[in-house]
């Protein structure tokens, strides 16, 4: 069998094989004519008989005329430099499995073992289906199918992985994490032609997870979506649904956090995306104590409303406090909260608040406390004050806690604080504390910002023992006392 030149998708065939041979040749060389070397059946004289048989042809010429079009165009990519094998007739015919039961494609030139893909149009594509398989998948039913064929073909040849890959599932999502495959992907993708789409689906199903994980293929994952089918989608979202333990290991990753949250864009109008936010909350507070994870916790805040979050928002109530503990989870617990919406927030609020006692002296806690007192909802406020009553002074002397309880004094509670501070004895040890001279200062600024009665007292109380305040810290109230409070 000889390859030549031709103008014609088909070519002219030798009238001797049959339509179905024609066919099946055809649909691998596009739009190379075939020709089918008849030495053996032209030849009827006797053995030993000369006068019929042709002498045969040198080596350099067969090769010459295998190799008549440049590289690229022959066969698969990449080719080897040695001339392509050639294989009985009954290759063309039907399938066979080779001596070691592993299953042959009739467009396996260069002798590769094929995967099978579950695929008709896929397998058909590669050479795993008969010509009769091929017809009544609808293979030739679309007019763009030659035209689709080339593309991945193309796409195949100028991959990064040559000769030694597998065709079907396995090498399109290999493509697909390398930066050329992606880009020859991508390109593909641009054509919106469907039957190109069905197949790279195809392709990457099997390895969706790792796709959605790659610095490379999650690129291709997202303009994907943008083209699957809604039974496409669905089986996508049903894959993520079966293993949501392995959607919340690649939403901690960067890329794998894109991919998601461009799913989560694309399912937005969807009854699908219900079943995205119920395994994304089974991995709450994993996703909320990793930044990438909390992007998409943010993300379907920002674009989803509260019935579609239900599941998210029952989570964050009952793991709020846990996350209050996480030295990450209390800063993404207060962007949840800062990006909720009511009647969640107010809950959220509520049960945090309940544990003002707690997490004031807690060294993250405090942070979120922090956040729900500058939110200045004067009911939420009012309740942390009066909850930390009895804890003022202590809080003042500590890090975290006077960092607090300033909180409180620039809140709608600032009485509740000041009136604790009037009735202890040593405030000027208070005043004198490294942390605590802070809580003074705040408390002087915000009696007299608010033009309270509760600020001359304040003052009176300090220079009651002036000669305590010259040392330490003490001296950084005193200052601001004789320079004039101001009223920021």
């Amino acid at each position: 069998m000889l390859v030549s030149g031709g103008t014609s998708p088909c070519g002219s065939l030798n009238p001797k094989k049959t339509s179905f041979q024609e066919e099946d040749l055809c649909l691998y060389f596009g739009k190379f004519r075939v020709k089918m070397d008849d030495s053996k059946e032209t030849n009827t004289s006797s053995p030993g008989s000369s006068s019929n048989v042709s002498p045969p042809k040198p080596q350099q010429q067969q090769q010459s005329e295998a190799y008549c079009y440049p590289k690229h165009e022959i066969g698969f990519g990449n080719s080897h430099s040695a001339p392509v094998p050639l294989y009985s007739q009954d290759i063309w015919r039907g399938q066979s499995d080779n001596a070691a039961g592993e299953y042959l494609g009739s467009n396996n030139l260069n002798g590769q073992v094929l995967a099978r893909n579950g695929n008709p149009r896929l397998d058909a594509y590669a050479g795993f289906q008969s010509h009769e398989m091929a017809e009544k998948s609808g293979m030739y039913s679309n007019d763009n199918w030659y035209q689709s064929s080339r593309t991945l073909n193309d796409m195949g040849n100028q991959s990064s992985f040559g000769n030694d890959s597998l065709l079907g599932s396995s090498y399109i999502a290999q493509t697909a994490m390398t930066q050329s495959g992606s880009q020859h992907l991508l390109a593909s993708l641009l054509t919106k032609d469907p039957v190109v789409t069905n197949i790279i689906f195809e392709g990457v199903f099997d390895f969706l997870f790792e796709v959605m994980n790659d610095s490379n293929g999650h690129h291709v994952f997202a303009k994907l979506i943008l083209s699957c089918s809604d039974n496409q989608l669905f089986l996508i979202v049903s894959k993520i649904a079966w293993n949501a333990r392995l959607l919340i290991k690649i939403s901690v990753s960067r890329y794998g956090s894109k991919s998601v949250q461009r799913l989560i864009k694309v399912l937005e109008k969807s009854p699908l995306i219900d079943i995205v936010i119920v395994a994304l909350s089974s991995g709450f507070e994993e996703l909320m104590t990793n930044r990438s994870g909390s992007f998409i916790i943010l993300k379907c805040l920002n674009l989803l409303d509260n019935e579609k979050n239900q599941k998210l928002y029952e989570a964050a109530v009952n793991l709020c406090i846990p996350l209050a503990q996480n030295e990450k989870g209390c800063i993404y617990l207060n962007e949840f909260i800062t990006n909720s919406k009511a009647p969640y927030r107010e809950t959220l609020m509520n049960v945090i608040s309940s544990k003002s006692k707690f997490l004031s002296q807690h060294p993250s806690g405090n942070f979120v406390l922090q956040h729900i007192l500058g939110l200045h909802n004067p009911i939420y406020s009012e309740y942390i004050c009066l909850e930390l009553r009895d804890l003022y002074i202590q809080l003042s002397l500590q890090k975290g806690g006077s960092h607090v309880v300033e909180k409180c004094l620039n809140s709608s509670g600032m009485v509740h604080v000041v009136s604790v501070l009037l009735k202890y004895e040593k405030l000027c040890q208070v005043a004198r504390d490294q942390y605590g001279n802070y809580v003074i200062q705040t408390a002087l600024k915000a009696t007299k910002r608010a033009n309270s009665p509760l600020h001359q007292m304040l003052i009176s109380k300090l220079l009651q023992n002036r000669n305590e305040l010259v040392f330490g810290f003490g001296r950084k109230v005193l200052g601001l006392i004789d320079n004039g409070i101001p009223l920021e």
